[in-house]
């Protein structure tokens, strides 16, 4: 862990809890509270792994405190400290260690060529790493009624992440002799946020202000690694092994700071205003690294600024209205606001590419891009009670949203929608529901982005990364269409039965590559049973369908003709279906017995039960200048259960005992068997069959006082 001096910003938020606090008993508005005055809980459970797959890292215990105090002059204070362990994210292999941010190559380490089928004895050279998260939360919540209209709050928070993921390193100058490795990053995160309010309550209106500040530090900045490939002839010297390194940058250490005020007021007795407004900046400024660590390389320029200086300032405004002109039409109004301002500085970068070539010419330098958005929108809805079990509804909205360094520069998308609901009778519920969103590009320009980030006249205005014909389906013109229905009966008093069918579908334009369909299928189930007011049984049985067609062009950068060439296209159908079934058991105020003895105490029992499967199944099409072939289906398993007892012992006191097990298997062909040198270029961890499976064991007592 190598912590850098910016440190001091996580620990600013939490100065800035403890200051206001401490401003507000010295003012006298806060002050000590005896025992007796207090009410409040105590809670504390702590969970471990009892079983699991072999060959992972065994988890550390769960831990869960929370404390809830409350006085009775009206203030309050809630401690919450969470200890969430990953439930096994298992290893990989590396030939690498590491110490520090700096990783090193087992001595006599051999690469005869620059793929992985060159280095010899790899396979005796390579070590087992464990891939694991840990999160540590801290949460700490203070109010207090300052008077009866006005109310204080102070709120922190610390998330603490540490642990080991999977993280790729490249080496190379040009897309045709890249070399990567993946390998294990360590994670070492801090996140403190500490958020300060207040709010007043009238007779016709309420509002508040609050400050929130959020601070990121990040334990590791970079990391330094060696290159395990031989030497390529378009490298530049220094670059392959033994004498090659590589270094990349994590995330920055940085700031957001948020003002928002928001509030609603009583106009007349049939009309309410709200307003919700909050203006923010977002800042880091991380020292950066240098172009290279390979002094071999020819790198005189050095880089146009010492950090990025990021700044983006952001804003919105949302207006709601409320109107409500008879007894049986209800209109609602909404105008809102967004905007990302980024005020980046932008300068030109000449790159040392993937530390194996000299640094570009100063015509070749990439610009930062230094993306900035708005949006406006603007609602009207209205319901309208034909009678008192049946209800019509719709609306009308229109949203426009201007990006720069994108495709599109300009979007508009409307929508209407439609709806009715009845209740009229005692035993049967039922809503029925349409939307439909139309989205329009002013101009799509595929190669906007390339432009921007190169000096003028550096490269032609035709030039291209993506296929000039692809639309990505974020930004493409889009119809979507939506209905749902909901249904609801009710047989008994202590019986219901819920049905809910949707559709979800969206249409792009053809004559264009990417996602071109895509349409989604819900069913569900639901059904509860209350025997009595102690006992409740629940189940559910839902399935879903997501349909997706979509196309593409495979084209080689250095044969020009692909581009043009029908007989490299390729389409794929996709259709995946997932399929869950659950039932839940809450059982309370049991008193156990056994023969003449009877408990005391009482017994709630709790059982949830569910099982999902997952089936994915993909159709490729290719053109005549491509090899294809099938793809397997791909199944997904997973199962969990979960039984847990509370006893309460006295009136004041409980325990609580839960055990879960979790169950996940899937024949995903992509994952499935992969040794470390399966590809050439890249140096892989490996991977097995993924599959996991765990048993948790959960003890907790809570206290009443």
């Amino acid at each position: 862990m190598n912590r850098t001096p910016q440190t001091h910003r996580g620990r600013f938020a939490g100065a800035l809890s403890a200051l206001a606090v401490s401003m507000l008993a010295s003012s006298g508005m806060v002050r000590p509270v005896a025992a007796a005055e207090l009410e409040g809980t105590l809670e504390l459970s702590v969970g471990a792994m009892i079983s699991g797959e072999e060959g992972g890292r065994t988890p550390g215990p769960r831990t869960d405190l929370e404390l809830l105090l409350e006085s009775a002059d009206e203030q309050g204070l809630h401690l919450h400290y969470q200890r969430l362990p990953s439930d096994g994210a298992g290893t990989g292999l590396t030939p690498l260690s590491r110490e520090g941010n700096r990783y090193r190559l087992p001595g006599g380490w051999q690469s005869n060529d620059n793929t992985t089928s060159g280095m010899s004895g790899l396979s005796e050279r390579l070590e087992s790493v464990d891939l694991w998260q840990e999160r540590r939360t801290l949460k700490l919540d203070y109010w207090r009624a300052l008077a009866p209209e006005w109310t204080l709050t102070v709120d922190f928070r610390r998330d603490q992440v540490q642990g080991n993921q999977p993280l790729g390193g490249a080496t190379g100058a040009t897309g045709g002799n890249v070399r990567a490795i993946l390998f294990a990053a360590p994670i070492d995160r801090e996140t403190h946020t500490a958020q300060l309010g207040v709010s007043h309550t009238g007779v016709r209106s309420r509002w508040q202000l609050s400050y929130l500040g959020s601070f990121f530090d990040n334990g590791y900045q970079s990391l330094n690694w060696p290159t395990p490939f031989g030497p390529h002839p378009q490298w530049g010297p220094g670059t392959a092994y033994p004498e090659g390194r590589n270094q990349l940058a994590r995330e920055p250490d940085n700031q957001a700071h948020q003002v928002r005020g928001s509030g609603h007021w009583t106009l007349t007795s049939d009309t309410r205003l709200m307003l919700d407004a909050a203006f923010g900046r977002h800042s880091q400024d991380q020292a950066f690294l240098p172009y290279t660590v390979n002094g071999d390389m020819v790198a005189p320029e050095p880089l146009p600024s010492g950090s990025l200086d990021g700044q983006v300032d952001t804003q919105r405004v949302v207006l709601r209205m409320t109107h409500r002109p008879n007894q049986k039409v209800h209109l609602i109004g909404r105008l809102g606001y967004r905007e990302r301002d980024n005020q980046t500085p932008i300068h030109a970068y000449q790159r040392v590419r993937g530390d194996a070539a000299n640094q570009v010419e100063p015509l070749a330098a990439r610009l930062n891009r230094p993306y900035s958005r708005t949006h406006q929108e603007a609602s009207l809805e209205w319901q309208y009670r034909q009678s008192r079990g049946l209800q019509w509804y719709g609306g009308l909205s229109r949203d426009e949203l201007e990006r720069d360094y994108s495709e599109v520069a300009e979007s508009r998308e409307q929508g209407v929608n439609v709806g009715v609901r009845s209740t009229s009778s005692e035993s049967w519920a039922v809503a029925l529901d349409y939307h439909r969103l139309e989205r329009r590009a002013e101009r799509y320009i595929g190669n906007q982005p390339l432009l921007d980030t190169y000096l003028p006249g550096a490269i032609d205005a035709d030039d291209f990364e993506n296929h000039p014909l692809l639309r990505k389906y974020y930004l493409a013109d889009r119809d979507r269409d939506q209905w749902r229905l909901r249904a609801d009966w009710y047989p008994h008093q202590r019986v219901s039965v819920g049905l809910l069918l949707a559709d979800h579908r969206d249409d792009y334009p053809s004559g264009y590559f990417g996602l071109s369909a895509s349409d989604m299928i819900s069913t569900n189930l639901d059904v509860t049973w209350t025997p009595s007011d102690r006992m409740r049984l629940s189940g559910f049985v839902g399935r879903e369908r997501y349909l997706s067609d979509q196309s593409g062009r495979s084209f080689r950068g250095n044969v020009p003709t692909d581009v043009d060439d029908p007989a490299r296209n390729w389409a794929l159908e996709a259709r995946d279906e997932h399929t869950s079934a659950g039932v839940n058991l809450d059982w309370t105020g049991l008193q156990p017995r056994w023969g003449e003895w009877r408990a005391s105490g009482v017994l709630d029992l709790s059982v949830h039960l569910s099982r999902s499967l997952s089936e994915g199944r993909y159709r490729p099409t290719v053109g005549e200048g491509l090899l294809g072939a099938p793809l397997p289906e791909v199944r997904t398993r997973y199962a969990r259960g979960e039984v847990s007892a509370r006893y309460h012992w006295a009136e004041r006191h409980s325990v609580r005992l839960a055990l879960e097990r979790e169950h996940y298997r899937d024949n995903d062909f992509a994952a499935r068997d992969i040794a470390p040198d399966t590809l050439a270029n890249v140096l892989l961890m490996g991977a097995g069959t993924p599959a996991y499976s765990a048993t948790w064991f959960t003890l907790g007592y809570r206290h009443h006082f």
